[in-house]
């Protein structure tokens, strides 16, 4: 845990450098020799103490110049001391429909990990609009604005928490995207409060959770070979499904909705990123594949042992 203000200042030096060095570029670091840095992505971590690292964090709806700010509140150490909070509009990812997500560029391997809690609007419990979750997603960048967007061009993977087809109970959902095509799966969460991590090695993406009260464990495994070197990493939240998918894709994905009922409040902790360290004698084999690589070999690199 990188929890000290020695830590905080160690960070925040090394973002100073990095970021000098590659020209200044918010939220990108290109990595030129990963022998000499083995973890140079470090610097775009944030454990959100400071009002002013909200700038570094990249917004998909001003990337692809839509203009249509989807979040009602959107700040780091303001509204909870510590914390990113976001409370979104009535917005979702599904198929063509494009939601919130504020990102870093990554490229290459990595491990990112967060603390999520999830409320709904007014209080404690879950959301009680339908598919109102946040968590992390990776996605593929694309060169778009709504006057050169075409359908078929989503590509992500995300796991998040918080109500999914169950409204006012907490659950996971894990979705994976593939040029537009949505495959997604729920579980039962029964908390508020979960870490999730995603780690990408090579074609390899690899998602973990772990709850107050439970181990990490292995959630899913995809392998994608469409994913390119750079990606979109970073947090996303969705709420009030419903209403959203009453518009057409292109349409939701460029306005504001203010007259839905979204109820999702979102807080984020910290996100940390890493280079995943794979041990020798996994080098080489199939990742995704369980009978290849077990979740307690996974484990021996990931979950509490890649933060």
């Amino acid at each position: 845990m990188f929890s000290s203000l020695t830590a905080k200042f160690c960070c925040l030096v090394c973002l100073s450098v990095l970021l000098l060095g590659t020209g200044g570029f918010p939220g990108t670091i290109l990595a030129q020799d990963r022998a000499a840095s083995e973890n140079d992505i470090s610097a775009l971590s944030d454990e959100f103490e400071d009002p002013a690292t909200l700038k570094q964090w990249l917004r998909i709806h001003q990337t692809e110049k839509t203009n249509a700010d989807q979040l009602e509140k959107f700040d780091i150490a303001k509204t909870r001391p510590g914390w990113m909070v976001m409370i979104p509009f009535s917005s979702t990812w599904y198929m063509d429909y494009r939601g919130v997500l504020a990102y870093k560029q990554v490229k290459g391997d990595f491990v990112v990990t967060s603390n999520i809690r999830v409320a709904r609007r007014g209080g404690d419990g879950a959301p009680r609009s339908n598919y109102s979750l946040a968590g992390l997603m990776i996605r593929t960048p694309r060169e778009v604005t709504p006057q050169t967007w075409k359908p078929g061009g989503e590509n992500y993977i995300f796991l998040s928490l918080g109500a999914a087809n169950r409204p006012g109970s907490y659950q996971f959902e894990v979705k994976t995207t593939v040029n537009s095509r949505s495959t997604l799966a729920v579980t039962d969460a029964g908390t508020p409060t979960a870490i999730i991590q995603i780690a990408r090695i090579g074609n390899e993406f690899i998602l973990l959770k772990k709850t107050p009260e439970g181990n990490w464990n292995i959630h899913q495994r995809y392998h994608r070979t469409d994913m390119p070197q750079e990606l979109q990493v970073g947090l996303t939240v969705y709420t009030d499904y419903s209403t959203a998918s009453r518009m057409q894709p292109a349409q939701q994905n460029s306005q504001v909705i203010k007259n839905g009922r979204p109820d999702l409040v979102a807080g984020f902790d910290y996100v940390r990123f890493k280079r995943p360290q794979v041990p020798a004698d996994l080098k080489g084999k199939s990742l995704t594949n369980p009978d290849a690589v077990s979740d307690a070999q996974l484990l021996q690199f990931l979950g509490e042992n890649a933060r």
